[in-house]
């Protein structure tokens, strides 16, 4: 009788084991408490630059003329010199080829004229150029002056095609200039004015007409005072054509 009750026993507790649920996992249980407790970004975060962007490189200007725009002994040498104190105040780079004694048809000290400036040192990322000058030209032939212009200013246009093209007429010493000065002027105008470029007249201007300490000694070159003259006069011409 008592083995009968042990095997009853026995089945009744087997019975009850079996039926019993089983223990929840806890690895997916805290799966899911983390997902609740942070959530997933909806948006990605920008990153964070580690270093500045690099600056813009200034603008360009390229300045082919005589012996007004290279200066020498007695006032505008280098920084001195009118070419770097407009690039200075209009905040620009500077290419500067400028040669004593040359202009479109005159030979220079170097022996190039204005085209043959343009040919050796040509700079296709000007963004102003200027073509200063000259008085050089009053003793050379008037017809070859103007076909040599021409060829100048066109060889300009042609190696920057995006630049303001600035071309400054002959500059005189004083207020009077002489007939041979001022007929070089008229067909430098005139081939400015055929590619469309800007023209500045000093004569008519009359930039040295007044005031003393301007011209050296020598009775044609600027002073130091000169250039910074002539600056004051060119550098808003460079900064309206930067615009």
């Amino acid at each position: 009788m008592a083995l009968v009750l042990l095997v009853l026993g026995n089945a009744a507790l087997f019975t009850f084991l079996g039926t019993r649920s089983a223990p929840a996992d806890t690895y997916e249980s805290r799966t899911e408490t983390a997902g609740a407790e942070y959530p997933l970004a909806q948006e990605p975060v920008p990153a964070v630059p580690t270093t500045d962007a690099p600056a813009d490189e200034p603008p360009v200007l390229a300045v082919y003329g005589d012996g007004y725009a290279a200066g020498n002994e007695m006032g505008g040498q280098g920084a001195t010199g009118w070419p770097a104190l407009v690039a200075e105040q209009a905040g620009t780079a500077l290419s500067l080829n400028a040669v004593p004694q040359a202009g479109y048809a005159s030979i220079g000290v170097t022996g190039q004229d204005y085209p043959a400036l343009l040919a050796a040192s040509p700079a296709p990322d000007a963004d102003v150029i200027i073509l200063f000058g000259s008085r050089n030209d009053a003793d050379e032939d008037l017809p070859q002056v103007e076909q040599q212009a021409a060829t100048a200013l066109a060889a300009a246009k042609q190696n920057s095609p995006e630049a303001t093209l600035v071309v400054i007429g002959p500059v005189w010493d004083d207020g009077n200039p002489p007939a041979s000065a001022l007929a070089v002027r008229d067909v430098v105008q005139a081939a400015a004015q055929e590619v469309g470029a800007v023209f500045v007249d000093p004569l008519t201007d009359g930039w040295f007409s007044q005031g003393t300490g301007l011209i050296a000694t020598d009775g044609i070159s600027p002073t130091d005072a000169g250039h910074a003259h002539l600056a004051e006069l060119i550098a808003p011409v460079v900064t309206a054509a930067l615009r």
